[in-house]
């Protein structure tokens, strides 16, 4: 019966063995040097097991068993959480498209009697914001009208007030920061007639490269502007990697829409607009887009039990500790003191916004920004995280948007394991301060004029890490 026993306990950790060794293979992040050293490590465990079970001294043999119930349960808790991880991979990264979904409102007059658009008569004409993601699709589903496209919204929305049978099919992120940014209208004097819901599937970037470039843009908690903009160069052959920062109200060209419009303010188009108007200020190819979701980025900051900052500045934040509003009147202010803290989600948030309190506004935010980033990602691989393994995992699912393939994201990882004390740099550029047609070309705002010397500076740095052997 003993024999039985010992029999089953070795059987079953050996399965568990093996089992383990296919997830790790599966997840397929690891240098081949430490997955060789993991597996050799783990086998040599289990053998020295099979061997302690079978010694004929009572005493060693119960030394053996206590100790083949440990390797048991090391490898048991080891597969569960390396399958999460897997499980989590095949949900949001390895597949080789990544989808896109789109809310469209169809606008009438205040006064139209529709209440969905197969109310619409058929002879109505329905005009178009051009510049709105994924529009061909969105325009399959009002091929039954005649339709017209515009560039401009202002014009676009004037008609609609004065017209009956007259509609703008817009992108809901353009109508509602449209209307968040802008007097010129009332809002009172149009009815959302129907709301459509377009997705697209767009293909992965599957190319891996020893460098690269990837824009990383962090929305704001309404989806549409982008209060945070970088270029992130990596060379993975010399370990490092160059942060290139960029104001938000960068005023740049658009090359795709004949226009020019400030880095936030593009935030209600798509990521590949500004990503293109990036390419051609810097000169440079892009690689791959990554989007983060501030929402979720608070939430991970809570989860890995807060992130230091290191600020030079005593200062209390201009926006309050709230979230999904701009309403600070709705929370109170943070006073953040000189030198490094601990702070918690929402308080990082306020950290991230803030740039009234800094000697050069935007440019000292995205230094912050810079700073965060790389800290909220250093303690999310540190072992404290893994107390909260699970939920951080079903944070992630809403973190972020890429078109980076499986196997770019791997590949990074790899070389981050194999290399871990990458060389940070971080770069920004300047401008100066002014007044220029922004919000979709519909008004005149604050902008930053691109200081050409710091531009060039800067993608003559991005050149050389690239380049770099």
């Amino acid at each position: 019966m003993k024999k039985f026993f010992y029999l089953c306990l070795y059987f079953a950790t050996t399965v568990v063995f093996f089992l383990t060794c296919m997830q790790i293979i599966k997840l397929n992040i690891l240098p081949l040097k430490y997955l060789l050293l993991l597996i050799v490590s783990d086998l040599l465990l289990v053998t020295l097991s099979f061997i302690g079970i079978n010694m004929k001294k009572k005493i060693l043999r119960i030394i053996a068993i206590c100790f083949t119930i440990f390797v048991f349960l090391i490898n048991i808790i080891f597969c569960f959480y390396v399958s999460k991880i897997n499980k989590h991979v095949v949900k949001n990264i390895s597949s080789s498209y990544y989808k896109v979904k789109t809310s469209y409102y169809i606008v009438g007059k205040s006064s139209d009697s529709a209440s969905a658009i197969k109310d619409i008569d058929s002879s109505s004409l329905i005009t178009y914001y051009g510049y709105s993601r994924s529009i061909k699709n969105a325009l399959k589903l009002t091929n039954n009208y005649k339709q017209k496209e515009t560039d401009n919204v202002l014009q676009a929305l004037d008609e609609v007030s004065k017209n009956d049978n007259y509609y703008f099919l817009v992108a809901k992120a353009n109508y509602d920061y449209f209307f968040s940014s802008t007097n010129l209208l009332s809002k009172e004097n149009y009815k959302i007639i129907d709301e459509l819901l377009v997705e697209e599937k767009l293909k992965k970037n599957d190319v891996v490269k020893d460098s690269y470039n990837i824009y990383v843009n962090g929305l704001d908690f309404t989806g549409i502007m982008r209060d945070y903009n970088m270029i992130a160069t990596i060379n993975t052959k010399t370990h490092k990697i160059l942060l290139t920062s960029i104001p938000r109200d960068y005023y740049i060209d658009v090359p795709k829409y004949n226009m020019k419009d400030t880095l936030m303010c593009l935030g209600s188009l798509d990521s590949e607009v500004s990503k293109d108007a990036l390419e051609n200020l810097f000169d440079i190819d892009i690689d791959y887009t990554i989007s983060f979701n501030t929402n979720s980025l608070v939430d991970i900051v809570d989860l890995v039990g807060g992130v230091e900052f290191c600020s030079d500045y005593d200062f209390t934040t201009t926006h309050a500790l709230v979230l999904d509003t701009y309403d600070d009147t709705k929370g109170k202010k943070l006073h953040v003191s000189k030198g490094c803290q601990t702070y918690n989600g929402i308080e990082t948030l306020a950290i991230a916004r803030e740039r009234n309190a800094f000697p050069g506004r935007d440019r000292y935010r995205q230094r912050n920004c810079a700073q965060l980033i790389v800290k909220i990602g250093k303690k999310i691989m540190s072992l404290s995280s893994f107390t909260n393994y699970s939920e951080l995992l079903k944070t992630f699912d809403g973190l972020y948007v890429t078109d980076m393939n499986e196997n770019v994201i791997k590949s990074f990882i790899k070389t981050g394991i194999d290399n871990s004390n990458f060389e940070i740099i971080n770069q920004s550029v300047d401008g100066s301060d002014g007044i220029g047609v922004g919000h979709l070309g519909t008004q005149e705002s604050w902008i930053m004029n691109p200081d050409m010397s710091s531009v060039n500076n800067a993608s003559e740095k991005i050149k050389d890490i690239l380049h770099e052997k």
